[in-house]
């Protein structure tokens, strides 16, 4: 059983991160897309990819979100600079050549000189690097040196890049092949427009955390064609984004979208709601959540988490929970959990439940949870400790705190199968509603109480 203490929470800053800044003279007159082309591009993107591109087009790592989309109208050209090595010379060839199978209407290449070049592409120590981007001392102050680090600066008109520099550097830390090309290959592409990050999707390549397993998929490609769509504007502003896909996009009308949806949940109490949101503000995890095992683990340990994954997943669509290799070095996302043995030990069972956000993207996210699970050799903790495995999996994708007296209300074990109870599994569904966005404040959650209340 864990402890009913209430849990940290962290706010995590991320040492690998990407960030492009776009110093821009754009034009104030304001871009507009026609009915039958919004039909058209409805028809072609999903809600997902609409939500998507909100979030990574429209926003600015660090600096908040951006009123336009700036993207190329010419087919940019790179130079490499510093001190690559053939395998970054590699890595930008791979990524050109990544590029080019997307068939986006632009075509990048290797510029034939460096003053030729649209893109500078440079390759060198951290110093080096700070001083090609020409970084102030804030923007340097959070950089370390042990982690990588890749950074972008464009410059556009009008809502056209008209050239960009992208610094990388490379910890001798980690020698990982893929991580590099990776880095590489998301910095190429977020100098083409995508310039914001996101924790919504780990495996993501715009996902702001570190995550070696992450790569192109098909929601960033899909994001990539929607912004070069030609029907498309160059300088097409947030404002209008927003007024045109207002219903597919979460975070415009959020309050009647969350009236609405509270009406479909009568049966969730207020209260529980309310005791989801920490610090005044409600965050949960992304849909894709991995989860990392550490330390002493029994093969009934192995058993309860697969049947508690299984029945979870089956709550909601946008809970994907699922078991993941553990790494060396600690995971930054998803649930890890790190079993003890002691002897020692008085209590049966002793817990914690630390919680890690992070809020540099345009939405806040809970990112991560470290459960510390500690037992002792007393029967006592081996009847016990398959319950607060699940207590600690279940409360480790909300905020509301972990209550003794909840232990033994949250789920039954039926024979294999393990079956939550309607009130904790109503309430799990309807936070992870696409609805239900991060970052809500308790506030305005009252308001709208108070508003369905009249």
């Amino acid at each position: 059983m864990m402890s009913p203490k209430k849990s940290p929470f962290v706010y995590w800053m991320l040492g690998i991160y990407f960030l492009a800044m776009f110093p821009s003279c754009v034009s104030t007159d304001e871009s507009t897309i026609s009915s039958k082309n919004l039909n058209y591009l409805k028809d072609k993107y999903s809600a997902e990819t609409l939500n998507y591109f909100y979030e990574t087009v429209f926003h600015e790592d660090g600096n908040g979100k951006r009123n336009i989309i700036t993207k190329w109208n010419s087919n940019p050209t790179i130079a490499i600079l510093g001190h690559a090595t053939e395998d970054e010379i590699g890595y930008v060839e791979r990524a050109i050549s990544e590029i080019s199978e997307l068939n986006l209407p632009i075509k990048c290449s290797l510029a034939k000189t460096s003053d030729s070049a649209s893109i500078k592409l440079f390759f060198g120590a951290l110093k080096e690097v700070h001083a090609f981007l020409r970084l102030d001392s804030v923007s340097i102050s959070d950089n370390d040196s042990d982690e990588h680090f890749g950074m972008g600066r464009s410059i556009a008109y009008d809502g056209i890049i008209d050239a960009a520099t992208v610094g990388i550097y490379y910890t001798k830390k980690d020698l990982a092949y893929s991580t590099r090309y990776k880095i590489v290959l998301e910095e190429i592409l977020q100098s083409l427009g995508v310039i914001g990050d996101s924790y919504n999707y780990p495996s993501s390549l715009f996902f702001e955390n570190y995550n070696p397993a992450k790569s192109l998929t098909p929601l960033d490609v899909d994001v990539l064609s929607l912004l070069y769509e030609p029907v498309i504007p160059a300088n097409y502003t947030r404002e209008s984004f927003e007024k045109d896909f207002a219903d597919e996009l979460c975070a415009v009308n959020t309050r009647q979208k969350i009236e609405n949806l509270l009406e479909r949940y009568p049966q969730t109490s207020y209260e529980d709601i309310e005791e989801c949101f920490f610090d005044g503000v409600f965050l949960k995890h992304p849909k894709e959540i991995n989860l990392y095992l550490y330390g002493p683990i029994q093969q009934e340990d192995s058993l309860t988490i697969a049947r508690a994954i299984l029945a979870l997943n089956k709550i909601s669509p946008n809970i994907n929970l699922k078991l993941a290799r553990s790494t060396v070095i600690e995971p930054s996302h998803g649930i890890v959990f790190d079993f003890r043995q002691s002897e020692q030990q008085k209590e049966s069972i002793k817990g914690s439940n630390e919680k890690i956000a992070g809020r540099t993207c345009m939405f806040p996210k809970l990112i991560k949870n470290k459960v510390l699970l500690s037992f002792n050799t007393s029967e006592s903790a081996e009847e016990l400790r398959q319950r607060s495995i699940i207590d600690a999996i279940y409360f480790s994708l909300i905020q509301m705190p972990q209550e003794p007296s909840r232990t033994n209300e949250l789920f039954k074990a039926n024979g294999r199968e393990i079956e939550f109870a309607p009130r904790y599994a109503n309430l799990l569904k309807l936070v992870y509603s696409n609805e239900f966005i991060d970052g809500l404040r308790l506030s305005d959650f009252m308001e709208i109480k108070l508003n369905m209340a009249k």
